[in-house]
């Protein structure tokens, strides 16, 4: 059986948070290991550029996972304009990653009910948000239908009333 390796790391471990964000983004921005090297000793952190190597080739490597699970999610949603669709989509793959990081010990499994509670909130709200879009939607095509009503007994001719009807759907 194959034995799990903790991730350990002096960047990933003994970091503030903040500083740690900073080295992200100095990764992200595309700044060599040196320039992190020499951007931690002015904080007067010392870490080798092997040690900010292993790192960022591990950060890197994530952020490249997450940039195509972001365009893959932006395409699903362009394609279906359907947000409950990219919710499912998102569980199907924050479920993938949950077991990724667990298998590669990236995961402290005493973290991860309060990771599924979390996400668990996030899927509530978005189905609390497509649900109001529903119910914004259902009450616009009211209203549009009363507006034409009143419009056509105001003497409006009907394609002007369609042409309001029209205009208030748009808005949905």
């Amino acid at each position: 059986m194959a034995q799990i390796r903790r991730k350990r790391g002096r960047i990933r471990n003994e970091l503030a948070p903040e500083i740690r964000e900073q080295v992200d983004r100095l990764l992200i921005e595309g700044a060599t290991y040196e320039k992190v090297r020499e951007f931690l000793a002015r904080r007067g952190i010392e870490i080798g550029r092997s040690s900010i190597g292993r790192y960022g080739k591990d950060f890197l490597n994530a952020y490249g996972r997450l940039r195509v699970v972001e365009d893959k999610s932006r395409a699903l949603v362009s394609e279906t304009g359907d947000g409950l669709v990219l919710e499912e989509a998102a569980s199907k793959i924050f479920a993938q990653m949950v077991i990724e990081a667990q298998l590669s010990g990236d995961l402290d499994i005493k973290a991860l009910p309060r990771i599924i509670s979390d996400f668990a909130k996030l899927q509530a709200s978005s189905i609390m948000r497509e649900r109001i879009k529903l119910i914004f939607k259902e009450r616009a095509k009211s209203v549009a239908g009363e507006v034409a009503k009143v419009a056509r007994t105001g003497g409006l001719a009907e394609e002007k009333a369609a042409l309001i009807k029209k205009k208030i759907l748009g808005i949905v």
